[in-house]
């Protein structure tokens, strides 16, 4: 009996340590399962680590109350009971948030990071306007078109958002002239027309729209060729450029 006691009372130090970690960590890989009891979430948050503050930063259009109301609670109230990985879905099932960082900061803090979509494009058809990301992503309808969003490029016509890719790769050939395209339909999903700044459309090819854009460009820095008084700038066919210019009453409206 002696001996059981001199070995309880050597390794009794040992056994209080690994018991108070096999607990802790059991906390940190359950946290649902132990902090549901009212007595060690009350424990919990008098030991410091009650949610006193939820600190938001990175959004603009998305509300911080709509924010925190996305913070997922596994039955209880303190800072550990906060679902982290479900909390970071929930919030980004929200069309404005492109990716979400959730993060204690102790002892009685949450932060939450946001990174929102930003707006490249407004996309116009027949029943709704809607914002779209670079990628083509849906961010939100819109029911007015605010001057916030006014200088945004305005995409239509069947399937373009799929295309988005392809007209970006025309307008790298030079951002200068890009800048100025107010608006960019796809005809018949084969082909864009332009609507530059100048009111002056600019109709491109299906084959080698590129190469189109590309000659406009040269005309344009040799000659600054896209004046108020074109009308039109047609490069469908191959071997010419038909040119149409406004007519006088057009200019006489517009004060050119």
């Amino acid at each position: 009996m002696k001996v059981i006691f001199k070995i309880l009372k050597k390794n009794l130090k040992k056994f209080i340590i690994l018991s108070f970690m096999s607990f802790t960590i059991s906390i940190l890989i359950y946290p649902s399962i132990f902090f549901q009891f009212d007595i060690i979430n009350k424990y919990i948050k008098d030991l410091g680590f009650r949610l006193d503050n939820i600190h938001v930063s990175g959004n603009s259009s998305v509300l911080k109350a709509d924010i925190i109301n996305k913070v997922v609670f596994n039955n209880c109230d303190n800072l550990f009971c906060i679902d982290l990985k479900k909390s970071k879905l929930e919030l980004e099932k929200n069309s404005w948030i492109k990716s979400v960082k959730l993060k204690y900061s102790l002892p009685s803090k949450l932060s939450i990071i946001i990174k929102e979509e930003k707006p490249i494009f407004i996309l116009k058809d027949s029943e709704k306007t809607t914002l779209l990301n670079a990628e083509g992503k849906k961010i939100q309808d819109l029911k007015i078109v605010s001057k916030k969003y006014k200088n945004l490029l305005i995409l239509s016509g069947h399937g373009v958002e799929n295309e988005i890719l392809n007209l970006l790769n025309i307008f790298s050939i030079s951002t200068a002239l890009a800048e100025k395209i107010k608006e960019a339909t796809l005809i018949s999903s084969r082909r864009w027309s332009l609507k530059h700044s100048a009111n002056i459309t600019i109709e491109l090819p299906e084959n080698n729209p590129n190469k189109a854009f590309y000659k406009i460009v040269e005309l344009e820095k040799k000659y600054g060729f896209l004046n108020k008084r074109l009308k039109t700038v047609d490069l469908r066919a191959s071997d010419r450029m038909i040119i149409q210019l406004k007519n006088i009453s057009d200019l006489k409206e517009n004060n050119i």
